[in-house]
């Protein structure tokens, strides 16, 4: 089937406004050249020629958008809820970023995540990596391979990682220039963040280099903020 034109029929539910949703049992849903072309009750003449994908009763949404995901969170999801924020990165996400410098554990781990993402709702999505170039690229070029549309981070953290999860400012800093020096033009579907990782993590010494980045880049900014009291 051609993957850019085609039709879907089925039960189509989609919104028209931000507080609307239309919902057509036993709709068309019409893509041409890669964009929609409409959702219609009967389908038009001119879309006749179009592949036909006939889908049942089943429900036909527009592909979910993820604007936060942890990419290299994804390997020990569900656990440590029971923790406030502070403790569950020390205990949990640090050690498990900080293995993200060995290349192979990142193309493994990666290999789920970028799969697992593909076969989901999602068609979309704002991720965060780790601190690591090399692993960051890996991720850029995973996702690219399953044409979802993505931005990706190589997140940046000069203080309180701890001895394995923490860059020198400068560094920090340079790292950045050189991840975006290489993938500037690589990708048709992934798109480069600058992702300081969040106050605690990022000193007013590296934000002030990674707003002169953004700026001269052009590049949009993820981060959080306020997320619990400690």
């Amino acid at each position: 089937m051609d993957t850019n034109s085609f039709v879907l029929k089925g039960s189509v539910c989609y919104n028209t406004s931000p507080q609307e949703v239309r919902c057509v049992e036993g709709g068309y849903a019409v893509c041409v050249d890669g964009v929609s072309a409409g959702v219609f009750e009967q389908l038009p003449e001119r879309f006749a020629a179009l592949p036909l994908v006939d889908c049942g009763d089943q429900l036909i949404v527009p592909g979910m958008s993820d604007i936060h995901i942890h990419a290299p969170q994804y390997a020990f999801r569900g656990l440590g809820m029971d923790l406030e924020l502070l403790d569950w990165l020390n205990t949990h996400t640090f050690p498990e970023e900080a293995r993200y410098a060995d290349p192979s554990y990142a193309e493994r781990a990666y290999d789920i995540f970028a799969s697992d993402l593909r076969r989901s709702p999602t068609t979309r999505a704002v991720v965060f990596g780790t601190m690591h170039v090399e692993a960051t690229e890996l991720l850029m070029d995973k996702l690219e391979a399953t044409g979802l549309a993505t931005y990706v981070g190589k997140v940046n953290m000069d203080r309180n990682g701890g001895e394995n999860l923490e860059e020198d400012t400068a560094q920090s800093a340079a790292d950045t220039r050189r991840w975006l020096s290489d993938v500037a033009d690589r990708y048709d579907h992934t798109a480069p963040i600058i992702t300081p990782r969040f106050t605690p993590s990022v000193t007013d010494e590296l934000m002030a280099q990674l707003a002169d980045i953004a700026r001269e880049q052009h590049l949009p900014v993820q981060s959080h903020l306020s997320e619990n009291p400690s």
